[in-house]
């Protein structure tokens, strides 16, 4: 079998191409990096079921505010995380008044971090009918099969302010923030994967997630660390072979052309042009420079294949080679690992009943093209734990971003999806890249960070750990997120509807807001470019949702 096939989402970078649903929030408003885009509003429900007043002056009912704090527990961080503890006050002290929840985790990944996670263990025959433990001597090989959740218990109490708390329980609740910041330690692990900790809590569909969508977030990364997380070791299941006899694979370059462009997505009656970059596979035998600009022909040619199956695109602006590794078992395709000369990279393989000359003969052969010089053989000792030989990636739902494996873009379009394309606020307190400050045994530029929040733009913050004092920052981080819920209105919504308009009636007029006047997310409204004044009211008509 084709290793990518059984690999799950590593499949979305080594099999040419992958398609899925990718999920998407009402959005009257879309912005990409730095581009900000108003997509066409198109109601598709099948009728207005109801319609909702809301009186500002009285209602005060706002979206909800969470705070994430990612906190680096490596073995120099104790400073740091005293300095933000002692200048979290600026973030907490402005949102007294607000509905607000916050949630502390680590940097440590899996499988060390079993505070933050809970990490299940099941052992299967390689039919995949599970077996216990003490039955794994008893085959040539099994399956360990790992699954990954977030804990529905924190490391921490739970941590929420309300509308309504006196002063005196506003208090207590930054004493108790305070503490669980300084309380995580530092006994983590030296890979610091701020990233992957962020996607977890982003993507987390269980009953228990931190984050719902139409809140109003702030999600504060502190480490003196460059981010270490792996695409591939980012996971919410993996699964690795235990076998008593060796374990070959091959490795080869696949070469795509990699695609700027738009793509058309309809979500809670609106559609929307979405900006994404997708790989697709080229095939037969190419000899291309990787970097280089696409030629017309695979460029067309890998348009007609996105639009064979379906998609509506458009402002196609770039067209790159690129090479992307792919695996196959050696099992699969003639090598069992018996023969220890055999190396299928240059003598011949089998595959679906056919012979080849060599490895990237049979995938310019299958539709597929290989890189001259890429194939490579691996072999696992027997009795060793092999690889992941297949995985489910944290951030799965968001095509695109699997598709180019970048955990960045990930955090980017689901905060998007979650809380709107201004709903949001990522703040890094790193070393910054280019500062005169030092660094430590231990330490290292945040040049990812940085880079996100140039992806960011202006959902997007950076304060140097340097500094010392982290106020400012966290000044920002809190003002930011009131005016956004200051801005806020939340309509109760059963999962069968969906906002299908909004109107502002001022005095004896009903003003009907266009589509780039509010964003909806779920039951929450945003308004973005239409300021609402005294006696103003406003008329939300509600219909089907259409998934």
């Amino acid at each position: 079998m084709n290793r990518d096939r059984k690999m799950g989402l590593i499949g979305v970078i080594t099999v040419g191409i992958f398609f899925g649903t990718t999920i998407f929030q009402n959005c009257a408003k879309v912005n990409y990096q730095t581009t900000t885009m108003t997509p066409t509003n198109t109601s598709t429900a099948t009728g207005i079921s109801r319609s909702v007043t809301i009186d500002p002056t009285f209602n005060q009912q706002k979206a909800d505010v969470k705070v994430l704090f990612v906190v680096d527990d490596s073995y120099t961080m104790s400073q740091s995380q005293a300095q933000l503890a002692a200048a979290v006050d600026s973030l907490l002290t402005p949102l007294q008044g607000h509905n607000a929840e916050f949630k502390i985790v680590s940097t440590s990944g899996v499988p060390s971090n079993e505070v933050d996670y809970t990490i299940s263990t099941r052992y299967l025959t390689e039919q995949r009918v599970e077996i216990p433990f003490s039955q794994v001597t008893n085959v040539l090989s099994y399956l360990v099969e790992k699954n990954i959740i977030n804990t529905a218990a924190y490391r921490h109490p739970a941590l929420k302010l309300y509308r309504d708390s006196t002063t005196s329980q506003f208090n207590s609740l930054k004493t108790q923030i305070k503490s669980a910041i300084q309380s995580v330690g530092v006994n983590g692990s030296e890979t610091e994967e701020g990233f992957c900790a962020t996607a977890r809590q982003l993507f987390d569909q269980t009953s228990s997630n931190f984050f719902k969508p139409g809140d109003k977030a702030a999600i504060v990364i502190l480490s003196d660390e460059n981010d270490s997380s792996e695409f591939s070791k980012c996971v919410t299941r993996y699964v690795q072979r235990v076998s008593s006899k060796p374990v070959v694979y091959y490795n080869y370059g696949q070469l795509r052309a990699r695609l700027t462009l738009e793509y058309q997505i309809s979500r809670d009656g609106v559609t929307s042009w979405v900006p994404v970059v997708w790989g697709v596979g080229l095939s037969g035998a190419q000899s291309i420079m990787i970097g280089a600009n696409c030629s017309a022909n695979d460029k067309t040619s890998s348009v007609q294949k996105l639009t064979a199956q379906g998609y509506q695109i458009r402002n196609v602006s770039a067209c790159v080679y690129e090479s992307v590794q792919a695996s196959y078992y050696g099992s699969d395709i003639g090598d069992d690992g018996s023969d220890t000369t055999k190396n299928l990279c240059t003598s011949s393989t089998y595959f679906h009943g056919q012979f080849f000359s060599n490895l990237y003969s049979m995938v310019n052969s299958i539709g597929y093209s290989a890189e001259s010089g890429s194939c490579t053989k691996q072999i696992v000792a027997g009795s060793a734990v092999s690889q992941s030989i297949e995985y489910d990636s944290v951030v799965k739902s968001d095509m695109s971003a699997s598709n180019t494996q970048d955990l960045k873009y990930a955090i980017f379009n689901k905060s998007n999806e979650l809380f709107g394309s201004g709903g949001f606020i990522v703040a890094s307190i790193v070393h910054l890249p280019g500062e005169s400050c030092g660094l430590a045994t231990g330490q290292s530029y945040g040049s990812k960070y940085h880079d996100l929040k140039l992806i960011l733009n202006n959902s997007g913050a950076e304060a140097s750990l340097c500094s010392g004092n982290f106020g400012s920052i966290l000044s920002q981080v809190s003002n930011f997120v009131i005016n956004e819920a200051t801005k806020s209105y939340v309509v109760s919504l059963t999962d069968a509807e969906a906002i299908t308009s909004i109107s502002v009636r001022r005095g004896g007029n009903l003003i009907q807001l266009s589509g780039s006047d509010y964003e909806v997310v779920r039951g929450t409204i945003t308004l973005t470019r239409f300021t609402l004044v005294s006696g103003d009211v406003i008329e939300v008509k509600i219909g089907d949702r259409v998934n």
